[in-house]
């Protein structure tokens, strides 16, 4: 668990945290295509001005996905990171401040979300190929979905197609 010690910050000087975070599956559930974070690297630059402090978050972590074309676990590595902005308070407007309470900030949460976020929305195993038609089913390209979406009416309204106006 990574967690900032406010009280203990010093002003307009980084501080660099480096740790390896394991992930309590009960805690934090995964999400398809996410099924597991094995570990995560997590290097987090914190700077304090005044009353706000400035994380920088910059994650490495081992995970394991589900392919989009096989529905197979394989294992993977995802990068990823962001800056985010804490306050003790928030005045109207601040939308992009995160309130904290207390005396510290745990960034697991945050840590968590981030590799959520860094995943792709549809992973491939290395070699998977995507799977031809078969019984019962076919596989066409999101594009060719989308024509014939386009394409087809619907069918409450055929009885309308033989009505003549004049």
């Amino acid at each position: 668990m990574i967690k900032i010690d406010v009280s203990k910050l010093p002003y307009s000087k980084e501080v660099i945290l480096k740790e390896n975070v394991v992930f309590d599956v009960e805690k934090f559930p995964c999400h398809l295509p996410l099924i597991e974070v094995k570990k995560a690297e997590v290097e987090a630059r914190v700077n304090r001005y005044e009353d706000f402090i400035y994380v920088n978050l910059i994650v490495k972590a081992d995970v394991i996905l589900q392919c989009s074309y096989s529905l197979k676990p394989f294992e993977s590595n995802v990068k990823g990171d962001e800056e985010m902005h804490f306050a003790s308070y928030v005045e109207e407007g601040d939308d992009d401040l995160i309130v904290y309470k207390g005396n510290s900030i745990e960034l697991d949460k945050y840590i968590f979300d981030l590799i959520s976020a860094s995943v792709p929305l549809s992973p491939k195993a290395p070699g998977a190929k995507l799977p031809s038609s078969g019984k019962d089913y076919r596989v066409i390209s999101i594009d060719e979905f989308a024509k014939e979406k386009e394409e087809k009416s619907d069918p409450r309204f055929d009885a309308l197609k033989d009505l003549h106006l004049d």
